[in-house]
């Protein structure tokens, strides 16, 4: 090869460059009767490289490499005649987690267990009134 190993990692970054854009994490508008949905992505790249000298007569060695992916994350809806925020609409695609649940599911439960030892502790402050 005769590209200096700097060179090699810098044409690798001016590639990755190139892809790492905007409209990389923003969909292209899709159009559906009276909406119009724009797809969200998560993007994630990484690179790296090295080399290093050999004796005087061994040479030297380097390389480089990388990857990356991007994955829907949320479909932003924005509904035709309907005006202002309530015209907008976000839907996650990620997979409800551990905080998610406990938050829709175990948290109407111990607040209605809360509601009902704070109501039993007041009709019992009422009889001993009486």
């Amino acid at each position: 090869m005769s590209e200096e190993p700097n060179e090699v990692i810098k044409s690798m970054w001016e590639e990755l460059r190139k892809t790492i854009t905007v409209e990389t994490a923003i969909g292209k508008p899709i159009e559906i009767e009276d909406k119009t949905l724009i797809p969200i992505f998560e993007t994630g790249f990484g690179a790296g490289g090295g080399g290093g000298k050999g004796k005087e007569k061994e040479g030297q060695g380097y390389g480089a490499g990388g990857g990356g992916g991007i994955k829907p994350v949320a479909l932003v809806a924005v509904f035709r005649g309907i005006p202002g925020p309530e015209g907008l609409r976000v839907l996650s695609l990620k997979p409800s987690g551990a905080i998610e649940k406990i938050v829709g599911e175990a948290l109407p439960v111990v607040m209605d267990k809360i509601k009902e030892m704070k109501e039993g502790k007041e009709g019992k402050k009422a009889e001993e009134i009486k």
